[in-house]
């Protein structure tokens, strides 16, 4: 079926309908009369007075996020609208899943968005919530369900590689959370074995409405395939049977630290009206969904302009968090440049032993002495926090990874968002992101970022002899060390070797 997507707005031939049942699907749009829901009134209170202006509020901690969330889906009286790269069948997946049913039980309509680079193995369950009368499931530019997904890759590779990467979670357009979090226990901090720091905004405002307009736009693009229109359909539960599945599922680990650190006192300030939110200009920065039919090679979509002018306008300072960093040769030259005017430029990414994706910090490395001898500072995250990583104890402490996509300039602007500094985020994948001027969010963030640096980094630099050196702190002081941190020589070997394959362009 991916072959379909460079047959948009042409009629498709026989030979392809085989692969699809055409959706019999209906355009819908955000739902505007929305003003005397409760989310409504809490916005309207505290709007009052503040004409143009957005309240915003940072989800800088996992469980937080997650809190948020479902305070919001338990308080939504006519919509939820969640964009989406992936959902997991995991305590956090099950939870909001079992909450969303909830409110489609209520009246309210859900649209979830995914994109399906993802989804296979949670396909029964997106099809059985589908069933529900007030939910809809849409899939963005789907791999066909007749063959395996590899060969499908192979075959259709120019389309098929282009995914949606975007996140955003709206509630009656009243209330958004724009980010970098997927929904699974990772990106909340909640798994066992790994977790994932993060960052989204809360707002309220007039960026709202933009929000939905974003994902109405997404929604309805030629991509966007109900789940239930392939031929052949996942075998699925019933949604009753899902319901009692995942009830049955979250009673299983009810005893699971889980539950335990989900925050009410977060979800009764929501639900009262009293998160203390910060005055901010909040504007939108989205990608085209027809970034994803890649007509032009290395054609950049909206994100990648503004956020290329947004830096260039720095006078003292920028600020770059990027879980995937991979600059190449113009983005060293962009942030040399910037160096050279007088602005301290300092970029933070996953060290080799935090990462998840060996491959991209393999690409990466080719760019750190670059970087370094032009002044920039970079700082690579550390996988365990606050504890010496030798010790027995952090050993049993999860593995942490950098997943935060900020930039920050002048202390004064900020951008939250999906937008990792790589390739794939500038020509292959769609982004998003929300966009502040203020002052104390985006001071007070700069502000954090920088104190954490000396205990959550490795600080980088470069010896007389133009080799890489590995600064950081412990319990016994401070250390400095030629090879990267906390990894095996197996590990930095194979890394060594993928940074030979021609991989660059897909990172």
């Amino acid at each position: 079926m991916g072959i379909l997507r460079t047959l948009v707005g042409r009629r498709v031939p026989e030979k392809y309908r085989k692969y699809l049942k055409l959706p019999t699907r209906r355009d819908s749009l955000k739902i505007e009369d929305t003003a005397d829901t409760r989310l409504g009134q809490i916005a309207a209170s505290w709007l009052r007075g503040r004409s143009g202006k957005n309240g915003v509020f940072r989800l800088n901690v996992g469980l937080d996020a997650l809190s948020i969330r479902i305070g919001l889906i338990e308080t939504a009286a006519k919509c939820v609208d969640i964009q989406s790269y992936l959902i997991r069948d995991d305590l956090s997946g099950n939870l909001l899943g079992l909450k969303l049913i909830d409110a489609a039980n209520r009246g309210v309509r859900v649209r979830l968005l995914m994109d399906d680079a993802l989804t296979e193995e949670i396909d029964s369950g997106l099809v059985s919530i589908n069933e529900h009368v007030n939910i809809e499931v849409r899939v963005f530019n789907p791999f066909p369900r007749h063959r395996s997904r590899f060969i499908s890759l192979i075959s259709n590779f120019n389309i098929l590689n282009r995914r949606m990467h975007n996140k955003s979670f709206t509630v009656d357009n009243q209330v958004t959370i724009v980010g970098g979090r997927n929904l699974g226990d990772e990106y909340f901090q909640t798994s066992g074995s790994s977790e994932f720091i993060d960052e989204d905004v809360l707002a309220i405002g007039p960026v709202v409405d933009a929000v939905s307009d974003g994902f109405d736009e997404y929604w309805n693009m030629h991509e966007a395939i109900p789940i239930d229109s392939f031929d052949s359909p996942s075998a699925h539960p019933t949604i009753s049977e899902t319901i009692v599945g995942g009830i049955t599922y979250l009673e299983e680990n009810e005893g699971s630290p889980f539950f335990l650190k989900i925050h009410d006192r977060l979800i009764t300030q929501l639900k009262n009206g009293e998160l203390p939110f910060i005055e901010a200009e909040a504007h939108l920065v989205l990608d085209h969904p027809d970034k994803v039919r890649g007509l032009t090679r290395n054609q950049v979509g909206e994100t990648t302009n503004f956020l290329r002018q947004m830096v260039s306008s720095a006078a003292h300072e920028v600020i770059i968090v990027s879980p995937y960093f991979v600059p190449q040769r113009q983005g060293v030259e962009f942030l040399a440049a910037l160096v050279r005017k007088g602005v301290r430029v300092v970029v933070i990414t996953n060290s080799l032993a935090s990462t998840n994706h060996s491959s991209v910090h393999a690409v990466y490395a080719r760019y750190r002495k670059p970087l370094l001898s032009q002044g920039v500072e970079l700082y690579e995250l550390r996988p365990r926090l606050h504890l010496e990583d030798s010790t027995q104890d952090a050993q049993h402490k999860p593995k942490i990874t950098l997943h935060s996509k900020v930039a920050a300039v002048d202390r004064e602007k900020i951008f939250v968002g999906s937008f990792n500094l790589d390739p794939r985020s500038l020509y292959i994948n769609t982004e998003m992101g929300m966009a502040l001027v203020s002052d104390e969010f985006a001071g007070s963030v700069a502000v954090s970022i920088g104190d954490s640096l000396q205990r959550q980094a490795y600080s980088l630099r470069l010896s007389r002899t133009g080799g890489i050196r590995w600064k950081y702190v412990t319990r016994d002081g401070e250390r400095i060390t030629r090879k990267e941190p906390h990894t095996t020589i197996w590990r930095r070997t194979l890394t060594r070797l993928m940074s030979l394959l021609p991989i660059e362009g897909q990172m």
